[in-house]
């Protein structure tokens, strides 16, 4: 059993969309979601965040609220979480905001990726570049790696591929879901778990520990039953 807590992270539309099919267009503003999104961060050891949202987003989410940096401080944390991009690719351009933020960064990738990716080197200076298997990601030995290095708290921030993947292995301890007052539609536009799907017989079965309503947004808090 990991002595590592994973928490999903995630603002979805009421039709169950994490971004609109155009995921590069302007977006309303939550602030309340924010406020709570940036809560749970200031408790995380690391964050986990798929390549296609680092892509899309270019910066890691930070904590600028000083009670709660003071706080971390006062724990013993740095004032940001670690942040690792997952990517099977490595389709990360070395010129991302998110390569110059003041913060650890990590990157889960394959073998088959570095050996294939002209910009491996230059990464592996920018960020701690991780190798966790040949073609496929390894989440049991990412595990054992995060729990060596003293990881106790992750919040897994999206996208929906990097969710699937970490439902599929069995990781996802507990979601938090806000659910915004808005459709977005759209059979492409992602959703908040993505990969194959599941039947159900084997879907992940959920139980709903409390919930908060501010306004027309709804937060979900869920623990995964295993």
């Amino acid at each position: 059993m990991s002595t590592i807590q994973t928490t999903v992270i995630l603002a979805i539309t009421a039709d169950g969309k994490i971004s609109p099919v155009d995921s590069k267009a302007p977006r309303n503003s939550y602030p309340v979601d924010q406020e709570h999104l940036e809560y749970q961060v200031s408790l995380a050891d690391l964050v986990l965040m798929g390549a296609g949202t680092a892509r899309n987003e270019g910066i890691a989410f930070t904590i600028e609220n000083p009670e709660l940096l003071a706080v971390r401080q006062f724990r013993g944390q740095p004032p940001q979480p670690i942040t690792c991009v997952v990517t099977s690719s490595l389709n990360l351009s070395p010129d991302m905001d998110f390569f110059r933020q003041d913060l650890e960064r990590w990157i889960f990738t394959t073998g088959d990726a570095i050996k294939g990716s002209s910009d491996a080197t230059t990464l592996d200076k920018l960020a701690k570049l991780i190798e966790l298997g040949d073609t496929d990601l390894d989440w049991d030995r990412a595990y054992d790696l995060m729990a060596q290095q003293g990881i106790r708290k992750i919040f897994a921030l999206g996208g929906g591929s990097l969710i699937a993947s970490l439902v599929h292995a069995g990781r996802v301890d507990d979601w938090w879901l806000t659910i915004l007052p808005v459709i977005y539609g759209g059979a492409s536009a992602p959703t908040l778990v993505e990969g194959e799907g599941f039947l159900p017989s084997d879907a992940p079965k959920l139980e709903l520990i409390e919930t908060r309503q501010v306004g027309s947004e709804l937060f979900l808090h869920y623990r995964t039953l295993k």
